[in-house]
């Protein structure tokens, strides 16, 4: 199955959603950790140099360390802050000193002469030390002897290497937690981007969806109508422009075609009367005529008065398309006009056919009397073509509001497939039989572009074997 452009957007725009906030996570993750381990790192670099700068504690060798023991310049007292002498802490731990949020170690020294101050305290890192000795400095990440991350800062003195430590089991566990918080959020906040991205995808779409409103409100009627451009000179911009100059090519050809069936049926109605009146001409006239001479003339005579019917309406169908249709509104008598209209189109059937019920109020009504009788003279022909004999043909009228004019029929009735076609110039659903009965397929057409010059509107409904409804409501 092939998905639609828009939802292909909303899934691309997820999609990129939901990666970008994968990328924040772990970016986050990255600086967060960078931040707290950088902590650590100045926490045991600035013990140490506070160490130097004040003075040893006790049991540290004094060279090396500043003039002032206990409490120093910058605040510092060794004293009350650390006990070393007994190793345990300000709080009663074995080991630990807090520095701010990280946890210090016991500072030890290590002598350079090879001797241990305290056997019961080796270095925190013995390769710090070795390193220290010979680069002045160093800063590691060992484990200790229970297998605990630390920090190690280790720096040359004169007579010792002194070494602070961090442990970072703390800050493991509150990266840890971080991590849990930003990978539980993963989920919540990518529905919550992706529902975002598809609402701004709908926005981003809005003008395509104004584009599909506005194509699809042209009329071929009507194609002077051009596509509101969305500007910004994209994609969907020069389609825009490709597709308006396509319209103003159509618009041309349109124009043409029927600034050309209007001047060809006009040319043909003279040659077409020249015609007519030699062949009636001959056939009234009483100068002798062979059998076959008077029957060759009759039949060019009938055919002369079904091609002057077509031009007619041809003339007709083209000044409705250009909108150059008179129309002439005067109140009329809906009786009168219905009862001539529906003589006028069983005069031109073969007999027998079916009958024609007139219902039809003694009401008058504003409109066109010519168009109308057209209107209702095609529709019934239509209606008593495709109608057996032993059928029936009601002609129905309704005044209100409007005029609401049904032709219904018990004739053959029309395939499902061809109800969106009728209407159309030459479209006949059974040209073969249509021929025979003597249609060409402008009758409906006629129908529908006079009432929509009548402002009203043309509708058909049918169904196979069960016959036709044609409804015709115009406005006044």
């Amino acid at each position: 199955m092939r998905l639609s452009i828009t939802w292909r957007a909303r899934l691309l725009n997820g999609a990129l959603s939901g990666l970008a906030l994968v990328a924040l996570v772990v970016l986050a993750q990255n600086r967060i950790r960078m931040v707290l381990y950088n902590a650590v790192d100045s926490a045991v670099q600035s013990q140490a140099e506070t160490m130097l700068h004040h003075g040893p504690p006790p049991g540290f060798p004094r060279e090396g360390f500043g003039d002032r023991e206990g409490r120093g310049r910058g605040g510092f007292d060794f004293g009350r802050g650390f006990d070393f002498g007994r190793g345990r802490g300000p709080r009663g731990g074995p080991d630990v000193m807090r520095f701010g949020t990280t946890a210090l170690l016991k500072p030890r020294p290590i002598p350079l002469d090879g001797q241990t101050l305290n056997p019961m305290e080796p270095p925190w890192s013995v390769a710090g030390a070795a390193a220290a000795r010979e680069q002045g400095t160093d800063l590691r990440q060992e484990l200790d002897k229970d297998g605990k991350t630390i920090k190690v800062f280790s720096i040359r003195q004169p007579s010792f290497i002194l070494q602070t430590a961090a442990s970072l089991e703390q800050t493991d566990a509150a990266l840890a937690e971080i991590q849990k918080a930003l990978t539980a959020l993963i989920l919540p906040v990518g529905l919550l981007m992706s529902l975002l991205g598809a609402l701004l995808t709908d926005i981003a779409f809005a003008p395509i969806r104004k584009l599909t409103r506005a194509a699809a409100a042209l009329q071929p009627s009507d194609l002077e109508q051009r596509l509101p451009q969305p500007g910004g000179s994209d994609t969907f911009d020069q389609l825009v422009t490709v597709l308006n100059a396509m319209l103003s090519r159509m618009e041309a050809a349109f124009t043409r075609q029927k600034r050309f069936t209007a001047d060809a049926s006009h040319e043909l109605r003279t040659p077409l009367a020249v015609i007519k009146a030699a062949s009636s001409f001959l056939l009234e006239n009483d100068d002798p005529l062979t059998e076959r001479q008077r029957r060759t003339l009759s039949r060019a005579d009938k055919t002369v008065d079904r091609a002057n019917t077509l031009v007619s309406d041809l003339l007709l169908l083209a000044r409705a398309e250009n909108g150059s249709l008179h129309v002439q509104r005067e109140s009329l008598s809906l009786q009168e006009v219905l009862s001539e209209a529906a003589q006028a189109a069983e005069a031109g059937q073969s007999t027998p056919h079916a009958t024609v019920v007139l219902d039809v109020p003694e009401e008058t009504f504003a409109t066109d009397p010519k168009l109308l009788h057209r209107v209702v003279v095609n529709l019934v022909s239509n209606a008593l073509r495709h109608t057996p004999s032993e059928g029936q043909v009601t002609l129905k009228a309704i005044v209100g509001e409007s005029l609401i004019l049904t032709v219904t029929d018990t004739g053959e009735g029309i395939a499902p497939e061809h109800l969106a076609r009728l209407g159309e110039p030459f479209y006949r659903p059974d040209a073969s039989r249509a021929r025979e009965q003597g249609g060409v397929g402008l009758g409906l057409a006629l129908c529908k572009e006079i009432t929509a010059a009548l402002g009203g509107t043309l509708e058909i409904q049918s169904a196979l074997g069960q016959g036709t409804v044609v409804t015709v409501t115009l406005n006044p």
